[in-house]
């Protein structure tokens, strides 16, 4: 996942900078190496082709082709798509991350609103932060791969403790019958177990419980802009666009980039250094910019420069349940991630065809 280096930076004292010239996991040589491996190959094959297989009449007409390269290779403007197309997905990367939730701050407000060390106390608490923790197993189980091949469906969020087999239960009978997905229920469980709490005066006013509700609703809207930019990305056809003009101006330099007879003093093409040092360059310049861009486009992915979904859900896990249930340092002697089974409320049904309220188990009690 992301690469860390700044605390290397913080404690180095000489030359860090070109010490991490030689890191190789995140590196651009490990996103570069078969394009500069491939460019080598041809260059070299080109290179050879014109020194000892072609004939003088075919090599004149090799080193026309060459010359007609370099002249209109930098009609392509390559700087200038590379550019706007990296600052925007910069701009979308950083966004993203921005839009990651955090669950510390209701952990935060339970333990100061909700106080009290009763055993119905502490299940309030203990169901708020387990369904907050549920809604990042189901959002991220969208836009992760390793969350999907960790929690590939509700049984392995079961054998996890993030829901009961009863929870597990009402999820699946509401998404077949609404027909739509029932990522957002478990927030709406939440809500619930607020409004009870203030109904059974574990909250003493109702600023507490709107302020609750507020940062409620305020995961609900940084998970929704999370899946906004999953789902909508940088345009295709600019993408096309780029990818397109990066390797057509590389085509075009492993014509461009040849040495040719010193002899005939072609202009530019004076000497003959044999390795196209300056040619090579350019293409981790060029190159690296793009696939600078290819990596950070998805930061949903699996590579190095991807969001560690896993290890974010883990943490925010574990850190509110410490945080909701530690009492002056001294931490509730129950594993709040144990769920709980419960009584049943009303929940309305969603199928258009019926319409109307049934009595169903749902997660929550009043």
């Amino acid at each position: 996942m992301v690469v860390e280096y700044i605390k290397g930076i913080g404690s180095a004292r000489f030359c860090i900078f070109g010490r991490l010239l030689f890191r190789w996991r995140g590196s651009v040589y490990k996103l570069l190496w078969r394009d500069l491996l491939v460019y080598a190959v041809l260059y070299t094959l080109l290179s050879c082709f014109y020194r000892f297989y072609l004939k003088d009449s075919q090599k004149r007409l090799f080193e026309e082709v060459v010359q007609q390269s370099s002249k209109y290779r930098d009609l392509v403007p390559v700087s200038f798509l590379l550019g706007v197309y990296v600052s925007a997905v910069l701009v979308r990367y950083w966004a993203a991350f921005l839009s990651l939730p955090d669950n510390t701050g209701a952990a935060m407000l339970l333990a100061t609103y909700i106080p009290r060390d009763d055993n119905r106390a502490f299940e309030i608490r203990s169901r708020v932060v387990r369904y907050i923790n549920l809604t990042y197993a189901l959002i991220f189980s969208q836009m992760s791969a390793a969350v999907q091949s960790t929690y590939p469906d509700l049984q392995a969020l079961v054998n996890r403790h993030f829901l009961t087999a009863r929870e597990k239960d009402i999820l699946e009978e509401a998404e077949e019958r609404s027909g739509v997905s029932t990522q957002w229920l478990p927030l709406a469980w939440c809500c619930q177990l607020v409004q009870s709490a203030r109904d059974e005066g574990f909250i003493d006013t109702e600023a507490a419980k709107e302020a609750l509700l507020k940062k409620l609703l305020e995961i609900r809207r940084q998970c929704g802009a999370l899946l906004d930019w999953h789902q909508y990305n940088v345009p295709l056809v600019y993408t096309q666009v780029v990818t397109i003009a990066v390797y057509t101006y590389f085509l075009f330099s492993l014509l461009s980039e040849q040495y040719l007879d010193v002899a005939l003093q072609y202009p530019r093409y004076e000497a003959d250094l044999v390795v196209p040092a300056f040619a090579l360059l350019e293409l981790v310049m060029y190159l690296g910019l793009h696939k600078v861009a290819e990596t950070l486009i998805n930061p949903f992915g699996d590579d190095d420069n991807s969001f560690d979904f896993l290890r974010f859900l883990e943490e925010a896990r574990c850190s509110a349940f410490v945080i909701c249930h530690t009492r002056y340092g001294k931490i509730s002697p129950e594993v709040p991630w144990r769920p709980r089974e419960s009584t049943p409320i009303a929940f309305v049904d969603l199928t258009p065809s019926l319409g109307n309220a049934k009595t169903l188990a749902t997660p929550s009690s009043t």
